[in-house]
This record gives C-alpha cells, sequence and structure tokens, in this order.
C-alpha cells in the first residue's frame, strides 16, 4: 500500500489523525473509566487529497461510539495533498483508531 518510510511520513499521518479528530465529537455520556472504547477505521486517500473512501473496519461494540465516529468520518471530503512519495498508484490507504478519551 505504499507506506514509505514511517517516519518520513509522521507529519502527514498525524495531519490525517487530526484533520478526522478535530471532526469527532466524541460521546463523552458512555464514558467508562474501566472500559476501553475503540473504533478503527480506514480511510483511503487520492493522490490530490480527496477522501474517496471512510469506513469502520472495527467497531468498538458500542453503536452510540461507532455512530459518533462515522459522523465524523462523513464530514471530511477533502485533506492536504499526498507528499511525494507516499502511496502507489497515485492514493493512500491508512488505517485510523479513534479512542474515546
Amino acid at each position: 500500500m505504499g507506506q514509505g518510510d514511517p517516519s518520513e511520513f509522521a507529519w502527514y499521518h498525524e495531519l490525517i489523525h487530526d484533520r478526522f479528530f478535530s471532526q469527532w465529537d466524541q460521546p463523552v455520556s458512555i464514558f467508562d473509566p474501566g472500559h476501553q472504547f475503540i473504533c478503527t477505521v480506514q480511510i483511503r486517500i487520492e493522490k490530490d487529497g480527496r477522501i474517496t473512501s471512510a469506513k469502520i473496519i472495527q467497531g468498538s461494540s458500542n453503536a452510540v461510539m461507532d455512530q459518533s465516529v462515522e459522523a465524523a468520518l462523513e464530514k471530511v471530503r477533502q485533506i492536504d495533498p499526498l507528499p511525494p512519495g507516499l502511496g502507489d498508484g497515485g492514493a493512500y490507504t491508512v488505517n485510523i483508531n479513534f479512542e474515546l478519551q
């Protein structure tokens, strides 16, 4: 999937993470210090930064949490273009964990 050197593209991974997390309304009503809610999503980014796919690949086992993540995914349709050397065939696929804090 054209991962490249992870440290070389750490700044771009942080950008992806921050862009999606800024759109996420965390469902604090379900917060439970004894339980970790993590939802894993897979995002496909085209060379020009368009988000062509964003889907949950592993739910958190809590419907409210998963719905809040889906809502965030729907809000982000574009980010900065891929940096040179990242992605094969003009696209890049990455997984991100949403963790309730």
